[in-house]
């Protein structure tokens, strides 16, 4: 009896983990690629380009929420500098980059954003969206840690 349930409770656990991962990696499913970084996003997600000058910059929009980014290899990309105490924020560092990622207090009130910025260069990353759903909060700060920049 003491075998059978102990591998029913292993099977219960593996079966939870293979469960939890399969989410997210549904969650996740396209991977987006251009010249200046890559990442991974949902396929609901529909990419558009924006016109930019001194900066690559573009929307990613959702049925319900729009993402905004910017990549300037001369350091013109916003630094989500202005927040207030609604925000969570986690910095983060390596050798080669600072990034800042917040999220809203209550979901859907306040920004969710990344904000990584090179040490040995001008490469900096900005990607920003307000008021955002939970799915797409969620979406958006697991597709943040996917985030390659490219020419660093």
């Amino acid at each position: 009896m003491g075998k059978w349930f102990l591998f029913l409770i292993i099977l219960i656990l593996v079966q939870c983990k293979s469960t939890t991962s399969t989410n997210e990696a549904a969650t996740l499913s396209y991977s987006y690629s251009n010249d200046s970084f890559k990442m991974t996003i949902p396929k609901d997600w529909k990419y558009v380009k924006e016109g930019g000058e001194d900066s690559f910059i573009g929307l990613y929009i959702s049925q319900t929420d729009t993402l905004n980014f910017d990549c300037s290899r001369m350091g013109y990309a916003n630094h989500l500098d202005e927040l207030s105490i609604e925000e969570n924020i986690h910095i983060d560092s390596t050798s080669n980059f600072v990034t800042k990622i917040i999220w809203p207090k209550i979901v859907g009130k306040g920004t969710t954003g990344v904000y990584i910025h090179s040490r040995k260069s001008n490469l900096n990353f900005q990607m920003n969206g307000r008021d955002l759903s939970a799915q797409n909060q969620e979406s958006a700060l697991i597709a943040f840690k996917t985030i390659v920049l490219k020419d660093q």
